[in-house]
């Protein structure tokens, strides 16, 4: 069995934005979302680190970012009832995101647009992003980073709520008490399952698991 309870998880400050985009980077670089976003390897592993930094700037300053795993894991949350878009950070985020993608830029705001849409109602905790680098694979980082989110929403009794971007994914959030509410089809893209996570009384841990990409 997989012991990770003493992998190293610090809460990121801004201090660690290049970090968490280059793990997320690493990551993400084969999920079926971003090969669809930017269909070639070489663009796209140029690309990658810019995306995820805007993103990085969005959610690290409502203090649910994480890196583990001497920087090898990543995680971008968002605490309940926080919209990490509001107001002009989704300003700021839609002009980066036209600097880096240029015209590409219209397939990532039409996929905002129709997940936004899936989003629930009512309060949760909101995990954008998880990934472990490849050199961080197979050591439980993904696993530390969701249990240590998930135990506090289940004290406090919060729902979880995330898009998973592969079936492989979906299995695995499955472990973690995760329930696929809706199918999301993005017109000439691919498939992305809305998952939510009633709270639970006791927090399920997985004995291990493998991460890659967009899952944990």
């Amino acid at each position: 069995m997989a012991d990770n309870s003493s992998i190293d998880m610090i809460r990121a400050t801004q201090a660690d934005i290049p970090a968490l985009s280059g793990v997320l980077a690493q990551a993400f670089h084969d999920d079926p979302v971003f090969q669809w976003l930017v269909p070639d390897p070489e663009p796209r592993r140029s690309t990658l680190p810019s995306v995820f930094a805007a993103f990085a700037r969005v959610y690290v300053p409502h203090g649910e970012s994480y890196l583990a795993g001497n920087a090898t894991g990543a995680a971008l949350w968002a605490p309940p009832g926080v919209d990490p878009f509001d107001g002009r950070a989704l300003e700021v985020f839609a002009r980066e995101m036209t600097e880096t993608l240029g015209d590409r830029v219209e397939r990532a705001l039409e996929l905002d647009q129709i997940l936004r849409e899936h989003h629930p109602e009512e309060p949760y905790a909101f995990l954008q992003l998880i990934g472990v680098s490849p050199a961080g694979q197979g050591r439980g980082l993904g696993s530390r980073m969701l249990h240590a989110v998930l135990r506090r929403c289940d004290l406090r009794g919060t729902p979880a709520y995330l898009e998973a971007t592969s079936v492989d994914n979906r299995r695995l959030y499955h472990r973690y008490g995760f329930e696929t509410v809706s199918e999301i089809t993005i017109p000439g893209g691919p498939t992305l399952w809305a998952m939510w996570r009633t709270p639970q009384r006791s927090a399920r841990t997985a004995t291990s698991l493998v991460t890659s990409g967009h899952a944990v």
